[in-house]
């Protein structure tokens, strides 16, 4: 994926809206069986609320939404107005004027892609962008593949890279993680090796948040000696065959694989059995990487690898581990 791919799938982020209500006294939601709208505050422009921003209203307000669907218009109506009032600040996201989403209140920095886009490529040598993840709220997650190579085990080389989380329209602070590709089996990989949140404010037009970026990227992307030395150490633990399955189980549960996924890493676990730790990681990366479609249960999946990965969460997602402490 180039540059331009990446902006083309972003646009549609970009075209969007966040406004911070702030003391929303007043707030007004009137639900009939045809529409949902939304006042933000007394004497404010009525909303209408698309299925999304339903959905993520009800989650803010914490109603369940077993609750919430039981409920008639009219009594869910008062109910989740009451809700909504006693939050007084939220933001609420906007697409052509229609209600998408609603978070907590709190000054995010907004994120011009094609800055980052060319910030990215002025720090570190760019070989393709990997993938791009659109998540709820506006948010996405990049991951960038550049050009440094190195071995984890014989024939499995691994190429540096690092993954950038953002939101055009200033829903999420920016991150960025160290990340690395499998290039027998292109599996992308997270490590924590470096794993740092932007936490000044500012409209992302100044510098702060771009010499974030700068350093940020610049730190993970040279981490990746260190992330390498950590896998190989995953090389070196040698699962015996009596422990594989209880093992798979646990990280398919941690990352919490859709069912028919996990079938098929099951599947691939019987036709080749993971000997090593490395190789066992690499089942839930390609599980994330090949397999699984929805952006948010990726993420899951990715963070279990990171965890897996990491010297101190290991013992604790590994139960081979955690059995010996």
């Amino acid at each position: 994926m180039n540059k331009a791919t990446v902006l083309e799938k972003i646009q549609p982020m970009v075209d969007g809206e966040v406004r911070h209500i702030k003391d929303g006294e007043g707030v007004r939601i009137n639900v009939t069986p045809d529409m949902i709208t939304l006042r933000p505050r007394k004497g404010a422009q009525l909303l209408e609320v698309d299925k999304k921003g339903a959905e993520s209203l009800i989650s803010f307000t914490g109603l369940p939404l077993s609750i919430a669907r039981a409920l008639s218009p009219g009594t869910f109506s008062s109910a989740i107005t009451e809700l909504m009032d006693r939050k007084k600040n939220y933001s609420i996201i906007l697409k052509e004027g229609r209600v998408t989403g609603v978070i907590p209140y709190r000054y995010r920095v907004d994120i011009n892609p094609e800055r980052l886009l060319d910030t990215i490529e002025k720090t570190i040598h760019v070989s393709s962008y990997n993938r791009l993840l659109l998540l709820p709220h506006n948010v996405a997650s990049l991951e960038i593949v550049g050009e440094n190579t190195k071995p984890v085990a014989r024939g499995d080389l691994v190429r540096a890279g690092v993954k950038v989380n953002f939101s055009p329209v200033g829903t999420v602070n920016p991150s960025v993680q160290s990340f690395a590709v499998v290039l027998s089996c292109t599996n992308g990989q997270t490590a924590n090796t470096v794993l740092a949140e932007f936490t000044g404010d500012g409209n992302g037009e100044g510098d702060s948040v771009w010499q974030f970026f700068r350093q940020s990227i610049g730190k993970a992307y040279q981490s990746f000696d260190k992330v390498v030395e950590g896998w190989k150490k995953l090389e070196g633990e040698k699962i015996p065959a009596g422990d594989r399955a209880t093992m798979l189980e646990a990280l398919i549960r941690h990352a919490q694989i859709p069912p028919k996924v996990a079938e098929a890493v099951r599947a691939m676990a019987i036709e080749k059995p993971p000997q090593t730790a490395w190789q066992m990681q690499n089942l839930i990366s390609y599980a994330s990487s090949h397999l699984i479609a929805e952006p948010a249960k990726v993420i899951k999946a990715q963070k279990t690898v990171a965890d897996f990965g990491d010297e101190e969460m290991h013992a604790k997602t590994c139960p081979l581990c955690s059995r010996s402490r």
